[in-house]
């Protein structure tokens, strides 16, 4: 499973807080995968070739008795926006939806919080629940946060995106840096002949046999 949330992008540190993993049975087959519990005892499951959960269906909160809570539609959301900013301690309250089809569900908890900070996906039906919970929360101020990773469907595609443009200029910085060491080089005959004496292995006295 850590192969997984490294592939995603999530801290495995962040992820053992948050998550245990879960066995299950398909067909009398044994598997496994990332598993995340919801409110009601039921689970959400992921691994490459699954994704899916395990009644019952619900929602889960963390509530650290916050004014300020932060709302995602899925668990992997939550787990990358974590692995983005490396928390100490989480001291405002969470939300995960598990699906848009639970913001219903939400409503009681989310509607105590005087600040929401939405992270819902960048599509017709994240920007749909958005919308829906500006309008059932009115005394709260709904802070949509989609703009953060604009241009990507989600939190976790933005981080994937992120960590593999760093790895690109990482390795870019590091052929530049041989390129420039390879031109000095080049441009000093001495620097060349005295790193050619550095390396060249110290002779020794030869057994004729």
């Amino acid at each position: 499973m850590v192969s997984y949330l490294t592939g995603r992008g999530i801290d495995p540190a962040i992820a053992r807080t948050y998550c245990r993993e879960v066995r299950y049975t398909i067909g009398g087959k044994e598997y496994f995968a990332v598993g995340f519990r919801n409110d009601a005892g039921g689970w959400e499951l992921r691994s490459a070739r699954f994704k899916g959960g395990s009644s019952p269906k619900h929602i889960t909160t963390i509530d650290n008795r916050s004014d300020t809570v932060i709302a995602f539609e899925g668990f992997m959301d939550f787990l990358s926006c974590l692995s983005t900013k490396h928390p100490d301690q989480l001291r405002i309250d969470v939300i995960v939806l598990n699906s848009v089809v639970n913001l219903p569900k939400a409503l009681p908890f989310l509607a105590r919080h005087s600040t929401i900070h939405a992270f819902f996906d960048n599509d017709n039906a994240g920007r749909k629940a958005t919308a829906e919970l500006i309008r059932l929360c009115p005394r709260s101020e709904v802070v949509d946060q989609s703009c953060f990773y604009s241009g990507h469907k989600d939190v976790n595609d933005y981080l994937i995106a992120h960590i593999k443009d760093h790895a690109k200029k990482l390795a870019a910085q590091k052929n530049a840096s041989k390129t420039k060491t390879v031109q000095s080089v080049r441009n000093n005959p001495q620097l060349l002949k005295a790193k050619t004496a550095a390396v060249e292995p110290q002779r020794r006295k030869g057994v004729k046999v």
